[in-house]
């Protein structure tokens, strides 16, 4: 168990776990191979942060050309876009700029994305299909090195369901009075 254990340790990252959140999620997917286990995983990551980051700076300088407290937000549907509030905004013209486009309205946000930002968003698809990739193949390996003592656990899991077993017999036991010469006679009948 302990070489299972080390094995796992060795490549999965320990802070890696279920988020709620699709961003979120999707980062924990892309750092759940521990760095430098795979040099090319770890050149897509970079590359994947560096387009998250530009992404950022770009929604800033928008925001700072119009004068307009844009946000960057993310949904699987849409990938990153951007988030305006319409309280307290003005706009030039009273619309919203040319550059932004797929606008749409709920309750009162606006939500557009431009031109660079689908660019930008194909590129991180195209970042995260490589970082998956190799993140699957790393997996692959370790499951494969770990197959070769998989007979422990199936040891574990019998000897676990014996012991619940007889856990939950001696439990119904002691809840309901049954001793062993009931038991036993009420074996014996069958």
């Amino acid at each position: 168990f302990n070489l299972i254990l080390e094995q796992i340790k060795t490549v999965i990252n320990d802070d890696t776990r279920y988020i709620k959140g699709c961003l979120n999620m999707r980062t924990q997917k892309c750092y759940a191979v521990r760095p430098n286990i795979n040099e090319f995983l770890d050149i897509a990551r970079r590359t994947y942060t560096e387009i998250v980051d530009d992404v950022a700076g770009m929604i800033t300088q928008l925001g700072e050309k119009y004068n307009l407290p844009l946000k960057t937000s993310f949904s699987t549907t849409r990938g990153f876009f951007i988030q305006l509030s319409s309280e307290g905004a003005s706009f030039p013209n009273g619309q919203l700029p040319s550059e932004f486009m797929k606008v749409t309205v709920m309750k009162n946000t606006y939500n557009f994305t431009t031109a660079d930002l689908i660019k930008m968003n194909e590129r991180c698809q195209e970042s995260l299909r490589e970082i998956y990739h190799m993140t699957y193949l790393v997996v692959c390996k370790l499951l494969s090195e770990i197959y070769k003592h998989i007979h422990c656990l199936y040891k574990l899991s019998d000897a676990v369901s014996m012991l619940d077993m007889l856990l939950s017999f001696a439990h119904t036991c002691t809840i309901s009075d049954y001793g062993k010469d009931v038991f036993c006679s009420f074996y014996c009948k069958f």
